[in-house]
């Protein structure tokens, strides 16, 4: 044992408490990003009796094929008092609070280090499962109580902050969503003055269209009545579809312009290929097809992706992305053994056209939400490189056996 370091296995003890009496219904899973999500299992005719119960403060974890996803699953309840779990994931908890902190314990598990030690110790195979005995006689450095809470409070201020741009940005895109519906689902546009003097009534003018008796026609293709003087076209029409390039990933750097997949950001290459956003739409891969994104500026775009290069003399890039966010591509999925979209099942698919004037007073709105989601954005990259700072700082502390304090 490193000088300074002692065993997990001092500091916690299994829990095994069921849900015998059906008293707790809230049933969790555990994501490989260490955090607990709403589990998607299918429990009908499930005998949740089995299921373990887990109460706040108390951790779950996976110790099953952590070679294999190079990480070990592990997280620590703190948004509820109580919640159910799988049997199949070990419950444990801090046994003495006074000694270790479990927010202290979280914060060294979260360690990519902690990740890559655990991938060692694991056996059996290319899967590689941990064994519970390896986990209990892996190590942490334990301060001073006083010294714990100092560096969680610190570590919490900086993750509070991320979780506070990421509430921020989920707040962005919710409004750009309602003014969405709002202008072209419920078609309640602001009437803008001259489409108001076209109605015989200036009055009109920012009041919204169909509640204020705004002319409407139907329209076949899409089997609705849209506004009158809006039109439906063909998304090869008013846009150039192109399939994103093959990257090999033995080309990737450190840094550079992002790789992105629409699925996110695979790595970094020397190259791009557009300098603004562009509206992808994921067109291959075991999920998410038919999903609408937005790739990043200056990046280079993965076969994985199916690029709308729209012509912005017709539509506005802010309201195309949201129009084709909104509808159901999916459908178009041409697949069979694999999800797939090909540009030809995307290029006849009828698109609302709105008038260019509406369109381009919502791109606005649109431009506006989309830049202080990027500001939030960077600020939580900024936080983030805190955040790993910190984490790798636990591994340096140096602990006065006698002081009990960190030197």
């Amino acid at each position: 044992m490193r000088s300074n370091y002692k065993r997990i296995g001092d500091f916690i003890e299994l829990v095994d408490e069921r849900n015998n009496n059906l008293e707790i219904d809230t049933l969790l899973g555990l994501s490989i990003d260490k955090v607990f999500i709403p589990s998607v299992a299918n429990t009908v005719g499930t005998n949740m009796k089995r299921y373990k119960i887990i109460r706040k403060n108390q951790f779950a974890c996976s110790i099953m094929q952590v070679r294999r996803d190079k990480k070990m699953p592990v997280a620590l309840l703190k948004e509820l008092d109580e919640a159910i779990i799988s049997q199949a994931y070990p419950v444990f908890q801090v046994k003495d609070e006074n000694e270790l902190l479990p927010d202290y314990l979280m914060m060294w598990m979260s360690r990519s280090e902690f990740d890559r030690h655990a991938c060692f110790l694991a056996v059996g195979g290319v899967r590689g499962s941990l064994e519970w005995e390896d986990f209990l006689d892996m190590e942490l450095p334990v301060p001073s109580i006083e010294k714990q809470r100092e560096i969680v409070a610190e570590y919490n201020a900086v993750v509070n902050r991320i979780q506070l741009n990421e509430r921020l940005n989920q707040k962005l895109e919710e409004t750009a969503q309602t003014i969405y519906r709002q202008w072209f689902e419920e078609f309640e546009f602001p009437i803008p003055k001259e489409l108001a003097a076209e109605m015989g009534n200036p009055k009109l003018e920012g009041k919204p269209y169909k509640s204020s008796g705004g002319e409407m026609v139907f329209n076949e293709e899409l089997d609705k009545e849209i506004p009158k003087g809006w039109v439906v076209k063909k998304i090869n029409e008013v846009a150039n579809l192109k399939y994103g390039k093959m990257l090999s990933s033995s080309l990737f750097t450190e840094t550079g312009y992002p790789v992105y997949s629409g699925y996110g950001v695979r790595g970094y290459y020397t190259d791009y290929m557009y300098e603004e956003p562009q509206i992808l739409v994921l067109c291959r891969g075991v999920s998410g097809t038919g999903e609408v994104r937005l790739s990043p500026k200056y990046s280079y775009i993965t076969n994985l992706s199916i690029v709308v290069e729209i012509n912005e003399s017709q539509v506005a890039k802010g309201f195309y992305y949201y129009y084709l966010k909104n509808d159901n591509l999916r459908k178009l999925d041409s697949g069979s053994a694999q999800s797939q979209i090909t540009i030809g099942d995307l290029s006849n698919y009828y698109t609302l056209i709105p008038a260019k004037s509406i369109q381009d007073r919502f791109n606005i709105h649109a431009k506006s939400i989309y830049n202080f989601k990027i500001t939030f954005s960077n600020s939580t990259k900024t936080f983030q490189s805190f955040e790993k700072i910190l984490l790798s700082k636990i591994s340096k502390i140096k602990i006065n056996t006698e002081a009990k304090e960190i030197l």
